[in-house]
């Protein structure tokens, strides 16, 4: 046994020298740059925040790659499939909401798809799908956007200020379901407006905001409107979310085909009527929000020819709430007996649909 001096002499010099090494552990860490010197040579330690945007950044664009390799069809291949769910779980992860390459990744997607929307549409339509539930239908002569936002916080959206004013720009008339922030965007609507483009809102939203954004749904029932200039026919429907309302939009394209575009409708009333509409309407295309009240029932109700998901990966939603395209996979498995084909699509993709 040690005496007691010595071993009081121990310990103080054990203390001392810990103390010295956590004092030039914690100057080593501060003197580490900010920056990975050594991210070039790819080698990350130390770093590993660099590291999983790194990460991101290849499956990001090894993904995108796939996905312009394999593009939207009724049948689903192998490669796409993975694809879609490898996006699932880079848009999952918190981490990567913020970081430069789920920005460039969604990008890249819209200015692409803003230089395919030159392209003429000779017969039929193309279905574009953007951010969340937005959505865009070109035929040969109109062009129509629906529920389009750039999505994100004010001071940094997703879709650039540059890219979604000239997708904006390159529509004839935009139609918004219902208020909430995810689906109706006052800039891009006053946009529209600007160029004397008509606005059509819900009950209630941007009310005098300017005379080309227009409330037409008053009372709970369907109303008709033409729009001869772009051979269509507008027929919106009193949808709701919960209570508030929510306008369902049957876009008759006189000689191309019908789309009906849900936004989020969710009321257990609504499903009744919701029943019999396949007996007004012949859909051609339906884009219901992925997570439709009573799915089955509704999807038949509406009874459309193809089935075009939207509202998958809404990344202002909490990770349990950002449905996943997985998700969608699984639900239509489950709906086989349904007998209609559904289109599973992300952002920047589109669909060339003809009767």
């Amino acid at each position: 046994m040690y005496p007691k001096c010595t071993l009081f002499k121990r310990v103080i010099r054990f203390s001392m020298v810990s103390v010295v090494l956590l004092m030039s552990t914690a100057s080593a860490v501060a003197q580490m740059p900010e920056k990975n010197p050594r991210e070039n040579q790819l080698i990350f330690w130390r770093y590993p925040d660099n590291y999983l945007e790194n990460q991101a950044c290849v499956a990001f664009t090894a993904i995108d790659e796939v996905l312009q390799a394999y593009p939207p069809q009724k049948e689903m291949t192998l490669p796409r499939k993975m694809a879609l769910i490898s996006l699932d779980q880079l848009l999952h992860d918190t981490h990567n909401d913020k970081q430069e390459p789920f920005y460039t990744f969604i990008n890249t997607r819209m200015q692409r798809m803003l230089e395919d929307m030159n392209r003429p549409v000779k017969k039929g339509m193309r279905i574009y799908k953007l951010y969340n539930d937005g959505f865009i239908i070109k035929t040969k002569q109109a062009t129509v956007a629906i529920d389009l936002v750039p999505g994100g916080p004010k001071d940094r959206p997703f879709i650039a200020d540059s890219i979604i004013y000239k997708i904006a720009g390159q529509c004839d008339a935009m139609f918004v379901s219902h208020a909430h922030g995810d689906h109706a965007n006052i800039g891009i609507a006053k946009a529209f407006a600007s160029r004397g483009k008509l606005v059509i809102a819900p009950k209630g939203l941007w009310v005098g905001e300017d005379p080309m954004i227009q409330q037409l749904l008053d009372a709970d029932k369907a109303v008709d409107v033409p729009f001869k200039e772009l051979n269509m026919t507008l027929h919106i429907l009193p949808g709701h979310q919960d209570d508030i309302p929510n306008n369902i939009y049957v876009m008759e394209f006189h000689g191309c085909g019908t789309v009906a575009h849900t936004g989020d409708q969710w009321n257990e009333e609504d499903v009744v009527w919701i029943d019999d509409v396949n007996k007004q309407y012949k859909i051609d295309v339906l884009i219901p929000n992925c997570w439709i009240n009573q799915m089955e029932r509704s999807l038949k109700g509406f009874g459309p020819k193809l089935i075009i998901t939207g509202h998958e990966n809404e990344m202002e939603h909490t990770i349990d709430h950002r449905e996943a395209y997985w998700i969608t996979m699984k639900k239509f498995e489950r709906m086989q007996g349904l007998g209609i084909p559904n289109v599973l699509m992300t952002w920047g993709e589109s669909y060339e649909y003809r009767r």
